[in-house]
């Protein structure tokens, strides 16, 4: 049929998209992460998953096909052990993490990312996942690791583009997990048709200026320009608890407050120094004490590789 299947592993991390300003075009790769293993079977089947989720429209399985299917490849059976890190519907790429280890699989089939992935295969991979997204800032960082900035060409091409860089290995990033989700629909729902000319300024300044403070490792310039004016304010009401969560951190020493994807998850950047672990002790002691039930800290590091693949 075309395809060269084997038992092998994928591994996809966490992603914080938007980082304030940069609505649909921002991400970073976390320390969290999706495990996929996949074996040829006589029939599909899916392991390790909530039985909502093992079926054929499994996000994993619906990329894999259609990714075989643009490689010009047989879809083979296979059986695939999903071990999940990443809580679905949190903000924190668990879809994207799906599609992108779907499409990396059908790759591995056609017989590519034996001895890894090379840069041409994970721009195709990206491509692919950020298409069947709609959007790039989560496949990005989820294929390429870092911080990055993507866009797709426009909605008729699947062309997409996307730049990279390392995250300073010594800053700290709370992921703020509350006890409820918040789907992607229902939060792209509450934004408005339209925004003024100002508030696109406001961001456009903070998202150009925010990229570089990434890339030159510049967190003074992060604390001054994660700030957002055409998503957050329109989410937050969706939020229990958001509008005092992110006035507690900003108050506790943290260096930036944004909301990770379209939420629930506010996501929480320390320096890594000193202060971090009263931060984190802070930051404890708030969340578990919440009205609207407890909240869960995961202290992470930005993940440098993103999309892993171990071939048998």
């Amino acid at each position: 049929p075309g395809w060269k299947i084997m038992k092998f592993r994928i591994t996809v991390p966490a992603t914080s998209a938007n980082i304030g300003p940069g609505f649909d075009a921002m991400g970073l790769a976390l320390s969290l992460y999706n495990r996929f293993e996949i074996n040829q079977a006589d029939r599909t089947k899916v392991l390790g998953c909530e039985e909502q989720f093992a079926g054929p429209d499994n996000l994993f399985l619906q990329a894999f096909r259609h990714a075989a299917g643009l490689l010009g490849i047989g879809v083979p059976e296979i059986e695939l052990t999903v071990d999940a890190e990443i809580p679905l519907a949190r903000g924190l790429g668990s879809s994207a993490a799906m599609i992108v280890g779907g499409v990396a699989a059908a790759f591995v089939a056609a017989g590519m990312g034996g001895e890894g992935f090379d840069e041409d295969e994970k721009r195709r991979i990206f491509e692919i996942a950020a298409a069947l997204e709609g959007h790039p800032d989560n496949a990005a960082p989820a294929v390429f690791g870092g911080f990055c900035s993507s866009i797709l060409k426009n909605e008729d091409s699947p062309r997409a583009f996307y730049a990279r860089c390392s995250v300073d290995p010594g800053w700290r990033f709370h992921a703020l997990i509350p006890p409820f989700e918040l789907s992607t629909r229902k939060a792209r729902a509450a934004l408005p048709d339209s925004i003024p000319r100002r508030d696109a300024v406001f961001n456009l300044g903070r998202a150009a200026l925010l990229a570089l403070a990434f890339q030159t490792r510049r967190l003074d310039l992060v604390t001054a320009a994660c700030e957002d004016k055409i998503h957050q304010p329109y989410r937050a009401p969706l939020i229990a608890g958001y509008e005092e969560i992110t006035r507690m951190c900003e108050k506790t020493g943290a260096r930036a407050v944004w909301l990770s994807g379209a939420g629930p998850t506010i996501m929480v950047l320390s320096s890594g120094g000193a202060g971090t672990k009263e931060l984190f002790a802070v930051l404890n002691r708030e969340l578990e004490s919440r009205p609207e039930g407890a909240w869960r800290q995961l202290a992470l590091r930005a993940d440098d590789t993103g999309l892993k693949v171990e071939v048998s």
